[in-house]
């Protein structure tokens, strides 16, 4: 199917679809993104629905009639969240996002284009979110995950084997690490500790690839022979912990809490007894602060936390929504959605600072985003 815009749609029209848009699905990706903290707000979904019907009738003004059976299929979807007949959770969420996503591309390359685009799958995604919003609850779970995988191929989280020493040294060679035997050591810990758990392996390749392109991207502020060291180890403590608390799925007591939160500590405690490692104990303690010091253990506040730390929180939040998770039994996140709710903590959470060179690092090496 050609989908193309009206011949006489004039110029003015046309500037105020794009300007609507431009403020309509940010609002709607940030409601999507609250609604998972919120899931029982009746009134962000009412505002979600109302801006979903305002594009669907602005697609009409334009005469993209042939667009608008997607806005229609999501409003059904939200209909039914409104009726109490579905539950909101973020795999619906990252639906209804990727969804969105592939609705506004749709229109802007339609209205882009002065021959028309083809599209081969707009009524399949249509059909689809219908299927959703009429599923019975027994079987939601199933639909949505099949749903989930159509919209991107990529959440299927494929087995990966541990990170090899071959692919670290030619990581480290990239950024001028020299392998040597501590680190060698820290690379041996790391993959001991990531076969405690079925969630943690092959995640320190990703974390060592991810953060030292950051890293390098931001100038180099952290030597990357120390921010390797501490990516090693960062989570060498959760590895003590046991497994019925590392897999809990239920809300933690807070004793369990407690923990948890106590877990940069080990790997502290054991590089402060490695004089060369100084720098790299000090990424580990400080890598659950948060920019606006509600982080633990000490509550600082960005200025007063170390930049390999700070990069460190976010790639390593980055790599938890994007791959199961014990609390969460759901398959690997897209990435889309990953990036979002990274951007959205950015002042809070997250250095506004260093979520920019984030950024940037994925635009400039989007296989970067792949590797996750």
């Amino acid at each position: 199917m050609v989908i193309a815009r009206p011949a006489d749609l004039s110029r003015d029209l046309l500037e105020d679809f794009r300007l609507d848009a431009a403020e309509l699905f940010p609002r709607c990706e940030q409601l999507l993104i609250e609604l998972e903290h919120h899931p029982q707000d009746s009134e962000r979904l009412r505002e979600l629905f109302r801006r979903v019907h305002t594009f669907k009738g602005n697609l009409g003004y334009v005469g993209l009639n042939a667009l608008m059976p997607l806005p229609q299929a999501l409003e059904d979807v939200l209909d039914r969240l409104r009726e109490d007949a579905l539950h909101f959770d973020s795999l619906l969420g990252d639906i209804l996002l990727l969804s969105l996503d592939r609705l506004r591309a749709l229109s802007d390359a339609v209205v882009g284009s002065t021959t028309g685009i083809e599209v081969d799958d707009l009524d399949g995604l249509c059909q689809a979110l219908k299927v959703l919003a009429d599923t019975p609850t027994a079987q939601q779970d199933e639909t949505r995950r099949r749903l989930l995988l159509q919209l991107d191929p990529r959440t299927q989280l494929l087995a990966r084997p541990p990170a090899k020493q071959s692919q670290a040294q030619a990581l480290f060679e990239q950024y001028g690490i020299n392998l040597d035997a501590d680190l060698h050591f820290f690379m041996e810990l790391m993959q001991a500790s990531e076969q405690r758990s079925q969630y943690w392996q092959g995640r320190g390749m990703r974390l060592l690839t991810l953060a030292l392109a950051i890293n390098e991207l931001g100038g180099r502020p952290e030597a990357p022979a120390q921010l390797a060291a501490a990516i090693c180890l960062h989570d060498l403590g959760m590895a003590f912990l046991p497994l019925d608390l590392l897999h809990k799925q239920q809300r933690l007591t807070r004793e369990e809490r407690r923990q948890i939160q106590s877990h940069p500590r080990l790997a502290f405690d054991l590089l402060k007894r490695l004089p060369d490692w100084a720098a790299a104990g000090e990424i580990v303690l400080q890598h659950q602060e948060h920019a606006d010091g509600s982080g633990y253990p000490k509550g600082l506040r960005e200025a007063e936390i170390t930049p390999g730390a700070l990069i460190l929180h976010i790639v390593d939040t980055f790599d938890a929504r994007t791959h199961e998770r014990a609390h969460q039994s759901l398959n690997k996140r897209p990435l889309l959605r990953a990036i979002l709710e990274i951007n959205s903590l950015r002042g809070s959470q997250f250095s506004d600072h260093w979520v920019e060179v984030f950024n940037r690092t994925l635009q400039q090496q989007p296989t970067l985003a792949h590797h996750q």
